[in-house]
């Protein structure tokens, strides 16, 4: 299986080659996105957590 950051390598290099010199998510970004879609449910937002230094997973609940 693909590791994320062959993925994010990848999908960079398809970037270019398809939009050329358009401002483009670096590797780190996309491998960032990889992996947050990987580990987490449809529907939230990322924050800053100080103590561990990371961005962590919030899911998004309804209010209904």
């Amino acid at each position: 299986m693909i590791d994320n950051r062959e993925l994010a390598e990848y999908l960079c290099k398809r970037i270019k080659e398809e939009y050329g010199d358009l401002e483009i998510p670096t590797e780190d970004d996309l491998s960032f996105w990889i992996q947050q879609f990987k580990t987490r449910k449809w529907e939230g937002h990322t924050e800053w957590n100080e103590m561990y230094k990371i961005n962590v997973w919030i899911e998004d609940k309804d209010d209904i």
